[in-house]
């Protein structure tokens, strides 16, 4: 179940727009057709009360602490973590490589790793999340030379603390001196 809104201007003809799912409204259960009147024309189904009770509580909370705090430092872990990962040799990063103009989400490859190795190793050597692959962008990929295989993705929120940053960086760090150290006995 999804939720979100629908705004429908005062100059749109509603006449002309037609519901893309139909039946369950409860105002008309007897009938088989959406009704006609708003907003029960466009409310197909049993509402998702309790994800739209969490975005009420998400909302009133991001108000709270104030987005523009929140990106601040959002901003300040992110800049942290790309820094980070370009001081750790065999890691390239993707992006702009600019904290002020992305998301707090870094993706970055291991020289001669795949991404998925990298992702499982994080997870089950350092219960560290990440998600790893093309992440739904194959062109994105291609664009970046990261195609077929990939990045890592860490993405980074309003709950990250310095210390979990500093401990992926850490992991991070761990497993590309492994990488590079297996490949120093296997050219020995």
């Amino acid at each position: 179940m999804g939720t979100g809104g629908l705004v429908i201007g005062e100059r749109v003809d509603t006449d002309r727009l037609t519901p893309l799912l139909r039946g369950g409204t409860g105002s008309e259960s007897d009938s088989e057709l959406q009704p006609d009147f708003l907003p029960d024309k466009f409310e197909s189904g049993t509402l998702n009360v309790v994800g739209l009770a969490g975005l009420e509580a998400a909302v009133r909370w991001l108000q709270s602490q104030g987005v523009q705090a929140l990106r601040e430092r959002e901003t300040q872990l992110t800049a942290r973590l790309i820094e980070g990962l370009l001081a750790i040799s065999g890691v390239r990063v993707q992006g702009p490589l600019d904290a002020h103009r992305q998301v707090p989400v870094v993706s970055f490859t291991i020289e001669g790793r795949d991404p998925g190795e990298v992702g499982l190793r994080l997870d089950e050597d350092f219960g560290i999340a990440a998600r790893v692959g093309l992440h739904c962008s194959p062109l994105a990929h291609k664009t970046l030379g990261t195609y077929p295989r990939g990045t890592v993705r860490l993405s980074l929120g309003a709950f990250t603390t310095e210390r979990e940053v500093d401990r992926a960086l850490q992991a991070v760090r761990r497993l590309s001196a492994q990488y590079r150290g297996r490949r120093r006995s296997r050219s020995a």
